[in-house]
């Protein structure tokens, strides 16, 4: 994974600083309907040390970036592609590198206007992640890998759209497939999938753990985007929320995100994110080693390469 880790990290970072360097945007159609936007960002740390009394360790981090989007509205039409990839390493010390950051999410998104403001929706969305992750220093045991999980969905209802900075997309029916690729996550039961039945005299898995898993429920998707002090400030926000009618309808899925760029110069921005998870299926062991299902938050802050257009 070491290596292989890196290459990708360097090679996204290199695409990203190119297009933010080259990019005077994509012409897809002539059609004036279609909109193609993004946000490409690379943003590294790093603190050396040397003889420092006070005690620390070298440390050396990075992360790539994307958020792109793709819209096309015309007269009673809307229909919203989006695409977030993220991956990040970081290095402390001696130690080997580890992952902070492993993203990929697409949603597509089609409208037919009911009102001004209303459209009847349909969307289709893919979740996962690109590489294992591990809960550190534990290198041996896979916790989640690409494709465990996939979260496969689709949800109809109503979009509220009042302008191009506010969405709120209200579904009273949606279904969510879980995939879990990995037999030895699936075998455990992890992300909510049936686990499978071990034979500890044969130390033998007599039923192997079933590898998806279908919900049903209500879905609610709040988006804000927009951009402040003559474009200085890019703000991009997203909560997500989501209840299984067939199980513990009370215990709601949430899913928070935040991104604030603000603009240094040309290219060289400062960057500050958020991501808030609660999700009942998605556990992680405890110091006894039992699994149980907590708030999962990561922050970052940093300077790097951007770009938007």
């Amino acid at each position: 994974m070491r290596r292989k880790s890196v290459s990708l990290v360097v090679t996204v970072a290199a695409l990203l600083f190119t297009s933010g360097v080259y990019s005077q945007g994509i012409a897809l159609s002539r059609d004036s309907a279609w909109v193609f936007s993004g946000n490409l960002a690379a943003t590294f740390s790093q603190v050396g040390l040397t003889n420092w009394v006070a005690g620390g360790e070298n440390t050396l981090g990075g992360q790539a970036t994307a958020l792109l989007d793709l819209k096309y509205a015309k007269q009673k039409q809307l229909w919203q592609n989006t695409l977030e990839l993220g991956y990040g390493l970081m290095k402390q010390g001696e130690s080997d590198l580890i992952k902070n950051l492993d993203k990929i999410d697409f949603a597509s998104q089609y409208g037919y206007q009911a009102t001004h403001a209303w459209y009847y929706s349909a969307m289709f969305g893919l979740k996962t992640q690109f590489a294992a992750g591990y809960k550190y220093p534990d290198t041996k045991n896979v916790i989640s890998d690409f494709a465990a999980p996939l979260y496969v969905q689709l949800s109809l209802g109503a979009n509220y759209k009042p302008d191009n900075h506010f969405s709120a997309l209200i579904s009273p029916l949606t279904g969510r497939l879980t995939i879990v690729s990995n037999q030895d996550l699936a075998n455990a039961g992890a992300f909510g999938v049936k686990k499978g039945k071990f034979d500890a005299l044969t130390n033998t898995w007599t039923k192997k753990g079933e590898t998806s898993r279908i919900e049903l429920g209500g879905f609610i998707k709040l988006g804000y985007t927009n951009s402040f002090f003559n474009n200085m400030l890019g703000l991009t926000t997203k909560l997500e929320l989501f209840s299984n009618y067939l199980e513990n309808p009370q215990n709601i899925d949430v899913n928070y995100d935040l991104l604030l760029d603000f603009k240094l110069s040309n290219f060289l921005t400062a960057r500050a994110q958020l991501t808030l998870i609660y999700d009942d299926d998605q556990k992680m062991p405890d110091k006894n080693g039992k699994p149980v299902a907590a708030l999962q938050v990561r922050q970052m802050f940093g300077l790097g390469l951007a770009y938007r257009f």
